[in-house]
């Protein structure tokens, strides 16, 4: 009698093959996935904070930008406080953001520039970033610290 199956041997070795090459490539992706969180967090606030210096430059009005590291959001809106918010964005608890020399309750002005600059640390897993808000536009870049 002939058997073209494979051995309980065969099948083992092979599952534990695929399970080794799974394991691993867990652990490959999770810089990566640091790597996302930052770029989604840095693109999302500077579409937010172009948006939020078009909208004080359209409106004629004081722009509250306001961010909360606490409890991982910022939000933008107008200097009323019983207005409804622009903008009311969260972020994952794997960032953290830090004062530098700048507050982190800034202001854009009617004509579009901003009350203030400095530099804000955001930290994304075991890395440290450096935004700089810049004087005049409200411009910003990001630098690894």
């Amino acid at each position: 009698m002939k058997s073209d199956g494979f051995t309980m041997i065969e099948m083992l070795v092979v599952l534990a093959a695929f399970f080794m090459l799974s394991l691993a490539s867990a652990f490959m992706f999770t810089p990566q996935n640091e790597k996302l969180e930052k770029d989604l967090f840095f693109s999302q606030l500077q579409a937010d904070l172009l948006y939020s210096q078009q909208y004080a430059i359209a409106h004629q009005e004081q722009i509250t930008v306001h961010i909360m590291p606490e409890n991982n959001y910022y939000y933008i809106r107008g200097t009323d406080y019983t207005a409804t918010y622009l903008v009311k964005r969260h972020y994952s608890q794997n960032i953290k953001v830090k004062k530098g020399t700048m507050a982190l309750l800034f202001y854009y002005m009617p004509d579009g520039n901003i009350n203030s600059f400095g530099s804000i640390f955001v930290t994304v897993g075991t890395r440290t970033y450096m935004m700089m808000i810049q004087i005049g536009k409200g411009r910003f870049y990001v630098t690894e610290v």
